[in-house]
């Protein structure tokens, strides 16, 4: 059986705040990371496996430069 809490102050109302505040940030940060190591393995990629997917090394390049938060908005969701 599962066991809910409620806050009972509004100080315990923030903590929980700054709880998911610190777990959309943790996510954000993972997303980014996974994000980044994608882009470094398509840029790994050699030039056939590149046109099998429909990629030019310049579309690549532009992609593997991009910032690191530069997220996907579809990812975001």
């Amino acid at each position: 059986m599962a066991h809910v809490a409620f806050p009972l102050t509004a100080a315990s109302g923030a903590a929980a705040g700054f709880k998911g505040l610190f777990s959309r940030v943790f996510l954000r940060l993972e997303l980014a990371l996974q994000v980044r190591r994608e882009r470094r393995e398509l840029q790994a990629l050699g030039d056939a496996g590149l046109k099998d997917i429909g990629l030019s090394r310049s579309h690549v390049f532009a992609e593997a430069h991009r910032s690191f938060w530069d997220l996907p908005v579809d990812r975001l969701r």
